[in-house]
């Protein structure tokens, strides 16, 4: 695929009439990826290999890569970087590849990517879906204890089937809250930071900009007094780690107890990538 878009195969004769190249050279797949902005694309019974060179990646090539990937119909990409040999990133699915693609394109200003985005979707996508069993699990216990906590909070949230990526917020009002309870399964920050949370509002969060955004979400559970399913993709900056790019699933519950109001948000995850660096 070239900067422009367009397919040519490897080695053909119309591939090399255009590169000006009078017979195929070793190196020449190589060549046209790390100068010429080219991705290859190589599939396999197993899956897609997608090699490229980020900072050479147009729009136009993303696209029309994007575009094969749901074609093709392959549920592993592998992508490998043309300027670090040997490592490579296996992505299941053609959304998270896409996403991760669109990643590596930002690299050269040609792809915008925002730090955070929210989408609610809708609870019948936890029915027979192996990977949100434990969202849908937790959802069946709120609703046969009809959202009254009965444990404390580390007994019911602590359950190993939630990886411990659970947060619980205490509400204070309509408008404000405290953390109670944070997991240990939050990979992104040291467990200093979060015992640090705990007993803060959202911007006790170590990225208190990622801590305002997913606020929202408990803001409008607490108000509902539904379950919620939102699909979130976050850029997080943590002082003294690289900043990630993550994308999940989370459900956030509105519960009660002695009187008091919490809402608890647990999520799944996707894929988390370090930001690229200019490669």
């Amino acid at each position: 695929m070239d900067d422009n878009g367009r397919i040519w195969r490897t080695g053909s004769r119309a591939l090399l009439d255009s590169l000006h190249v009078a017979k195929p050279e070793a190196d020449l797949i190589q060549y046209v990826i790390r100068n010429l902005g080219f991705v290859r694309i190589h599939t396999t019974r197993s899956g897609v290999r997608i090699t490229l060179r980020p900072r050479f990646l147009t729009k136009a090539a993303f696209e029309a890569v994007v575009f094969q990937m749901v074609t093709l119909e392959h549920e592993r990409f592998v992508i490998e970087v043309a300027d670090a040999p040997g490592i490579i990133e296996i992505v299941p699915g053609v959304e998270d590849a896409a996403a991760r693609l669109a990643d590596l394109a930002s690299v050269g200003g040609n792809i915008t990517r925002e730090d955070f985005q929210r989408e609610e979707i809708s609870l019948r996508r936890l029915h027979g879906n192996p990977r949100m069993s434990p969202l849908a699990g937790l959802l069946q216990r709120w609703r046969r204890s009809k959202g009254n906590l009965r444990t404390d909070l580390a007994t019911e949230f602590g359950d190993p089937a939630l990886l411990g990526r659970a947060t619980v917020m205490r509400m204070t009002g309509d408008s404000r809250g405290v953390i109670e309870y944070c997991g240990d399964g939050f990979t992104w920050s040291e467990a200093s930071w979060r015992h640090a949370m705990v007993g803060h509002d959202a911007s006790g969060h170590p990225d208190p900009q990622y801590g305002q955004n997913f606020w929202a979400g408990y803001l409008e559970t607490q108000r509902a007094q539904a379950p919620r399913l939102e699909f979130i993709e976050a850029l997080i900056r943590v002082p003294g780690y690289p900043a990630r790019r993550s994308r999940y699933e989370r459900l956030l519950l509105p519960w009660r107890r002695d009187g008091g109001q919490f809402v608890s948000v647990v999520s799944v995850l996707r894929t988390s990538f370090p930001t690229v660096s200019d490669v």
